[in-house]
């Protein structure tokens, strides 16, 4: 299950916005919820996951900052307006070596917790 938003008006082609994610997060694990904030240069995004219990650690193929990273380069590759000067962590990449905005480390969420990554 996914949620998106949009602070302010979204694009006028929302719906492929949606499409897209939907590609992406088809075997996710998890729920999430994206917001998008239109920035100086582009959209950026924040990815918060959060467990439903369905997740088996074992058996979980990515992590919240992978699955980030794929929404990031499934839109650009789309030809999404994203901002140029910022992405998010590539997985095993420090977040710091990412953009200039501020980023938690990543980690993986305990079971009922909520994480914010890209932003």
């Amino acid at each position: 299950m996914f949620i998106v938003a949009w602070e302010g008006t979204p694009p006028p082609d929302k719906a492929q916005w949606i499409e897209t994610l939907r590609e992406v997060l088809a075997g996710e694990l998890g729920s999430y919820r994206i917001v998008f904030r239109r920035g100086a240069h582009g959209w950026r995004f924040e990815l918060e996951w959060r467990d439903d219990g369905n997740a088996d650690a074992e058996a979980v193929a990515n992590s919240p900052d992978s699955v980030a990273y794929n929404i990031y380069v499934t839109l650009v590759a789309g030809g999404k307006p994203l901002d140029p000067d910022w992405r998010p962590a590539r997985p095993g990449e420090d977040a710091r070596d990412a953009s200039s905005s501020r980023a938690a480390p990543p980690s993986r969420p305990g079971a009922g917790t909520r994480t914010r990554r890209g932003r």
